[in-house]
Formats: structure tokens, sequence, C-alpha cells
């Protein structure tokens, strides 16, 4: 019999359109991994070939982790279905030995997830013969990697994991105990990996890794890059030990598991919750549903009272009831508390490891709380947004009460606007869940300062994201009329995502739900970077909004399922207010999206990553000729700064001192520029006069040569005048500048001008540099180079210089600069500042400006004949912590 089992089990998987979903998109990441930079698994680093053995290893052995899932779908399947169908009594009143059932279902199942495995070896053999991937980063073709993946690492792990698995099913006969389980030890093997880092016993560690990862990795650790291109690993040492070790526990596990399976239902429950009464929809009122003692009303109740309402109140009171039915049955349900708990459970180590830097502990801040919710805990609301607009979307169909349903008075949004607010409801309660537990840890490290506006501001911004997901996930369940297509849709749109990116195609229009980075800071709050990400946001939201609205008009209600049919039907809808909404929405779209262009490809640059790539290659090309060439060097520097961080502008106005160290004249003086566009003033004498004529001007690199109208002889000197102005110009489409802030601005000399060609520009990935042809990446200079050794660290700009310099601020902040503090006086409503140094520094200065509060000491030597020495400790009147101590 069990040869009877398995093949009729196999031949049930096989039918199942979610494993060749499942094969199929597992088989797009190994693709992906292996023949784009989109998917990062790890191996191809380098100097190390896309298809070298050891990185096919490291693939397989990595989705045998992540596995886990396909894993528990198939297993539980096999060996629940029919206590779960309720034919399991009339299965085993039949003559059958329990060894046979269990022994050919869960055989069944382990091939099952070898057929998935083998159609993931089969995309990463298959993706290495795409045209776009360079020759040079691809070794011999050859199938020995991945028979020993499959052999050494992949069965063994497979056979591990389906033991495990089937002995939580069989000993819980529940499938979500068996998703528990699955999270449960995802959480284990995450805190084994954390505790194990420091350990130093080889053998221990190797051993502990049930999926072998850390015996392979210890085997091949001191690989060189040619042998990780070339070598198998042998099968000896620390990996033989760890794959028969846990291939004996398997079958270990899988005997406990044959042990503990009983053919009888008895004992067995489901539902952490029982059943509650039916949901009012608001068409009567409840106490007219049913008399005390459940007698059925009669039928010469008074008909007018009996009479079904309607009108916009009760529509809306029938949104509200199904909105508390669909929010209350995902905050009942074991899913969303197992996961809940899970999210948690990760976040607790990530935030009590989040207030030390550098091995130093900080105070847990509200900040850095919000910093460790958004790493480690709310990326799970993108499982359950997904999950849950499945769920919600057919749940009335999987009862079979989608006909009763639908046949009710309820318009056809409210349904969808019902489930809409429960995912909303779901982001909300998992984010407040998270700034509590954010509160509790603060308070058990001594920290009571709670922000909780500010937990509600952040995971309100946090929030944003998800909640594009869920309802685009929401929307693709209705369009797909099927769970797991609409589930499939959504992971691929994901995945998709990922290769776009990849692909240079990085621009927040197109990337769904993409928002530049909102940066926070205890001095100045999210200041101006939330406007970038509030007109992206915005953008998304109407685009959901248009997602929405059609989702309405193809919402399903009857039994026409065919998409003809309800195509037909949606284009009804369409033509009433539904229709008019549609097409408001579709313009407030377009208008905002074309808004939103304006700003990040008109009024400012937008530049791919790959576009960034090809303009620092061509700056190498054009200008890597002039990298030799004589240049003046600058012996003093005097700057006036009118800083205005309340509009986030800054106007310098400058004076180099240059000289010519150089044996021969120099001519021609090339000025780099950070910004180009910065720069609004530049001479060699005055305004009337400039001293020089711009030969060439490459507004895109920011390079400009000035010929000299005389010369500059050696020994000579010179002045050089320049004018930069910094100011915001609508917004773009990464996070806005960081430099001028309300509270807290920070920049330094690289703003300004500088001489000559600067190597720091140029591409050193050596992928990055091949693909534009422009050779292997420059080594460091030999110790022996004396032109080099010439240069401080900092460039060639200068030596040693004279510094002085004057910075204007608003008049509640104090403006610091290098130098001794020369005046301080209010200046036409501004507060201005002037420092100078009593000696020559380095060619690297740094302004700061804000409202800081200032504490002052003076230290006195008990020596004879030695000076007292000022101490000052300038700090946010937030951030008091260990003044005291650092003037000590």
């Amino acid at each position: 019999m069990i040869r009877e089992f398995f093949s009729f089990e196999l031949r049930l998987q096989l039918r199942s359109p979610l494993l060749w979903l499942l094969a199929g998109l597992f088989g797009l990441l190994g693709f992906g991994a292996t023949a784009t930079d989109a998917i990062q698994i790890g191996g191809a680093i380098g100097n190390v070939y896309r298809n070298a053995p050891i990185v096919v290893i490291q693939f397989l052995t990595f989705f045998t982790l992540i596995g886990l899932l396909i894993c528990g779908i198939f297993v539980a399947s096999a060996l629940l279905r029919d206590f779960d169908a309720g034919t399991a009594d009339l299965l085993f009143a039949n003559p059958i030995k329990k060894q046979d059932f269990l022994v050919g279902r869960f055989c069944a199942a382990l091939a099952a997830c070898l057929v998935v495995y083998a159609v993931i070896a089969s995309a990463i053999f298959v993706a290495q013969f795409m045209p776009w991937i360079e020759p040079v980063r691809l070794g011999a073709i050859r199938i020995t990697p991945y028979l020993f993946g499959l052999g050494v690492m992949v069965i063994p792990n497979v056979l591990f994991t389906c033991a495990l698995l089937a002995l939580l099913a069989v000993t819980t006969r529940s499938v979500l105990w068996v998703y528990v389980g699955i999270l449960g030890f995802f959480l284990m093997y995450a805190l084994g990996t954390a505790l194990v880092r420091d350990v130093d016993n080889a053998w221990l560690v190797s051993l502990m890794d049930p999926f072998g990862l850390r015996a392979l990795g210890r085997t091949v650790r001191y690989w060189s890059a040619a042998e990780r291109n070339q070598l198998i690993p042998a099968l000896s040492g620390y990996l033989l030990a760890n794959r028969v070790l846990w291939t004996v526990l398997s079958l270990v596990i899988a005997a406990v598991a044959f042990r503990f399976f009983k053919t009888e239902r008895a004992g067995t429950t489901r539902g952490w919750f029982k059943a509650k009464p039916a949901v009012n929809l608001g068409l009567l009122p409840r106490q007219h549903l049913a008399t005390p003692g459940n007698q059925t009303v009669s039928a010469s109740t008074d008909s007018a009272y009996l009479a079904p309402k309607f009108g916009t109140r009760v529509v809306w009171q029938q949104c509200f009831a199904q909105l508390k039915f669909d929010a209350m049955g995902i905050f009942k349900s074991a899913p969303f508390i197992v996961m809940l708990l899970f999210g948690l459970i990760n976040f607790v180590p990530s935030a009590l490891s989040a207030n030390e830097r550098f091995g130093t502990s900080i105070y847990p801040g509200t900040s850095q709380m919000l910093q460790a919710l958004a790493g480690a805990y709310s990326w799970l609301l993108l499982i359950i947004a997904m999950f849950y607009a499945g769920e919600l979307v057919w749940k009335e169909r999987q009862a079979k009460l989608s006909d009763v349903i639908d046949a009710m008075p309820v318009p056809n949004w409210t349904p969808l606007l019902a489930k809409l607010g429960a995912l909303l409801l779901v982001v909300a309660c998992f984010q407040i869940f998270g700034a509590l537990t954010g509160m509790l840890i603060q308070a058990g490290k001594g920290f009571f300062q709670f922000e909780p506006l500010l937990y509600l501001k952040g995971i309100s911004i946090g929030a944003i994201y998800f909640v594009l997901i869920a309802g685009l996930a929401l929307s693709l369940q209705v369009f797909a009329n099927n769970k797991f297509i609409g589930y499939a849709a959504m992971i691929l749109i994901l995945i998709l995502q990922l290769v776009a990116g990849a692909l240079d195609f990085t621009h927040n229009l197109y990337q769904y739900g993409a928002t530049p980075e909102a940066s926070y800071s205890d001095m100045n709050g999210y200041g101006h970077f939330l406007r970038a990400k509030l007109y992206f946001s915005s953008y998304w939201g109407l685009f959901l909004t248009c997602l929405l609205l059609l989702a309405s008009a193809f919402w399903l209600r009857g039994t026409s399922t065919s998409f003809k049919e309800r195509t037909k039907l949606a284009k009804a809808r369409l033509r009433g207010g539904l229709g008019l909404a549609l097409g408001f929405s579709v313009l407030a779209t377009v208008a905002l999206g074309s808004f939103i262009f304006w700003n990040t490809n008109i009024r400012n640059t937008f530049h791919s990553p790959s576009q960034q790539l090809d303009l620092q290659a061509r700056y190498e090309r054009d200008f890597k000729k002039y990298a030799a060439l004589p240049q003046p060097k600058i012996i003093a520097i005097d700057i006036d700064v009118d800083l205005r961080p309340e509009t986030q502008t800054m106007r310098a106005t400058g004076t180099y001192r240059i000289t010519n160290p150089h044996k021969a004249a120099i001519s021609e003086v090339h000025i780099q520029m950070q910004e180009d566009k910065t720069l609004t003033q530049l001479d060699f004498g005055n305004a009337a006069n400039p001293g020089a004529t711009l030969g060439l001007h490459d507004v895109d690199l920011g390079y400009r040569i000035y010929q000299l109208t005389q010369p500059l002889q050696p020994g000579a000197t010179r002045d050089l005048h320049f004018t930069i102005e910094l100011k915001p110009n609508g917004f773009g489409n990464s996070m806005a500048q960081t430099q001028i802030v309300e509270n807290g601005s920070f920049f330094n000399s690289r703003v300004f001008p500088g001489f000559g060609y600067n190597n720091r520009f140029e591409i050193d990935d050596r992928s990055d540099r091949r693909k534009r042809n422009l050779g292997e990446p420059e080594r460091m200079p030999k110790l022996e180079n004396q032109t080099a050794r010439a240069n401080t660290y900092l460039g060639d700009d200068a030596d040693w210089l004279d510094f002085k310099t004057s910075i204007c601020t608003a008049p509640d902040q104090i403006a610091l600069a290098p130098g001794y503090l020369k005046a301080d006086v209010m200046r036409n409503g501004r507060r201005c500042f002037s420092y100078a140094m009593d000696r020559p520094m380095l060619n690297f200065y740094a302004y700061l400006s804000a409202r800081w509060q200032l504490k002052k000491a003076t230290y006195t030597s008990a020596l004879p004949g030695h000076k007292s020495i000022p101490l000052e400790v300038y700090f946010d009147p937030k951030h008091p912590y260990n003044v005291d101590r650092m003037i000590d």
C-alpha cells in the first residue's frame, strides 16, 4: 500500500497549481540572483564567477532555509488533509496500516519538495547563458556543482525539514501550529546564529547548524577567489560530520513522528476561539432576529417594523458592521497573533542592541526605537497585508456563504471598503503594539523620556508603504479572482520591482510605493525632508484609489466568474458615479505625477545609478589626462558665509590666496565643483578684470578650465575670488540635501572650489569599470612614490594654509567654525561670528549652526607657570547627557 499512497499523493501534489507557482517564484529568485545584481544572496562577489561551484552550492543551500514554508505546505497537506476534510474516519475504517499511510504520504511530500528544488537548480543553470552577463564574470559550465549541491546539501536539509514538520503535523493535527513551528524555528535559528557568532569552538559551531551553512562556510573560509572559481568542497571534516549528524537526527525525528501518529480524530481541536453570533449588517434590528428561547419570529409580527431600511445611513452602518466583523476576525485569528508575537520577539533584541555604538551604550531615545521598529519589526506587515488581503476577499466564498452575502442589498463598494479598512486597522494595531513595546524597553533601560507624539508620527510615516501594499494586494485579489494567483501577482510585482531597480529603472514615479527617505533627528525633527515623501505618498495614494475604484467595478457578486462576463459587468458599473470618480482620480494622479516630474527631472537633475556611473566614466575618460597637470596651491583662505537655516539657503563669498610651487608657469587652472550650479562667480582679479577666460565648462561633471590672461609664474601668488549659493529648488527623487537644515546645519569645505582632476571621483568597482572599458582600478601609490608623498591625505590643493572666516546665521543659533572666536555680534537681524586660526592648518574645515546650549568650565593646572584652559561644550537641549563627564 505504500506505493499506492505514494503515487496517489504525488500525482495530487504535482497537479497542484501552488506547487508550480512556488517552484516558478523560487526559480525566478534563483535566476535573478545568478543573472543580475537585482537579488543579492551572496557568493558572486568581486573576482568570484557568477556560476562558480561554491556560488551554486551556496545558492541551493540557502534556498533550503527559506524553503521551510514550501515544505510546510506540502507536509501539512499530505498528512492533515483527511483530518481537515473530515474523511479520516472513513479512510481508516478500512484495513489500512498506519505505516503505509504515513510513509507513502511523507515520501510523496518529500518528493514534491525536491521537485521545487530541481526547478530552482534548473533556473540557476539556465541563468548563466543569459546574453547580458559579461563573459569575464562566468567560468566553465559544469554539472558537478549542481549534483553536489542537491545530493550533499539539499536532500539532507529537505529530509530534516520534512521530518520536523511531520512531527509537528502529527502531534498537533493543525496546519496553524505547523506554521507556528516554522516561525519558531526561524527565530531559534536566528538566535542560535547570534549566540554562536563569538564562539571559538569551530566544531561546535559547525555541528549546531542543521542546514550546513556554517559547516560549508568553515570549509571554504580561507579559499582564494581562484579556488572558489574552480573547486568543489571536499566531503570531509566539518561538512561530513554535519551532514551525517543531521541526516541521522532527521531519521530519528521521522521515527518519533511515526510513533506519535494516531489515526483517531478524538482529542484534536482547531481554532483558538469559540464561534461568535452572526453580525447584524444593518438590515434588521438585532433584537428582532430571534426571540428569547430561540423562538422564530412569527409571520404575524408587524410587517412595517420588519421592513428593510435603505439610505446612506444604513449603507454606512453596513460598512462599519462589516469592518468590525472583518477586523475582529483578523485580531482573533491565530496567524495574526503568532506573527505579532514573532515580530515583537524579533524586535526586542534588535531594540536592545540599537542602544549601543562601537561598544558604548547610548540612551534608548525614541528615534532609536523607531529605527529598530522599521528595521526588525515592521517588515512583517508586508506578509500580513498580503496574506489577509486574500483571506478577506475569499472568506465568504470559502465558507460557502457568498451567494447569501451577494444577495443582500449592499452596494458593491461597501464590502471592499470594509475589508480595506480592516487591513488598515491591522497595520495600525501592529505598529501601535510595536510602539508600546518600544516604550517598555525604554522604561526597562531606565529611560523615561517618552515621546508618544513622536511615536505616533514615526509609525504613521512608516505605515504609509504598508497601507499602499495592503490596498494593492486587495485589488489584485479582486482582479485575479483566484487567491493563489492574487498572491503570485503580488509577489511577482515585488520581484519585478527589484529587477527593475537592477535594470536602472529607479525613479520613484514608477516604483510602486517608493518615496524619498524622510530623515529624522532629535535636533531637526523631520524638517524639510518630509515634503517630498508626502508628495510621492499622495501620488501613490491616488494611484491606489484608481485601482480600488476599478476593483469595486470588478467586485464579484453571484456566479458570473468568467473574465469576459466580469468585464462586461464592470463597464456597466462604471457608467455612473463610479466612473466619474475613477476619471477624476486618474486625472489627479496624472496631474500630481506631472508636478513631481517637473520637480525631480526639470527643476532638479535625476540620474539613475547607471547614469551616475556613466558620468563618472566620462569624467575619467575626458579629464584623466590632466591628472598630472601642475596646478596652484592654496596658502590662505578667507570666507564669509551668510547662512539662513530657516530657508535652507547659504551664500558664501571667498578668497583663496594661491601660489605656484612648480618650476614652470601655470597658464590654465582647472576648477572642480561638487555641485556646479552652486558656483555663481569666479575670477582671478576682480569683476572688471577677471584675469582669466573660461575655456571649457562641463556642467554635468562640474569641471571648468580657465585660461589665465597672465600665467602664474613659479613662486608668484594671486587671489582667486568666488561666490557660491546653495538654495532649494523644489524637491528631487531622492532624499533632500542634509547640509543645511532648520536646526543642526553642517557642511564642509567640499562645497567650495577645488583644483584639478580628482581621482576620488573615479569608479572603483571592477565590474562597473569593465562594463565601461576603463581597465583595472588604480592601486594606492607605492611608499617610494615621492610625488604622492608630497601631498597630504586630503588632496593636493594645499599643504598648510592660513585660515579665517565669518559666518552669519539665525539670531537664535550659534555658528561654529575652525579657529578662535574673534567676534560675536548682531548684524541686520543676524547673529554673526568671526573665527581665525593662529597657525597654519590642513585644507579641511567645517561649519556648524544650531540652537545649542553652552556649558563652560576652566581647567587650571596645579603646576606652576601653566595657563588656565577654557572648556566649552555645545549640546542640544534634548541631549544634556554626559556633559559634565565630558568636561571632567
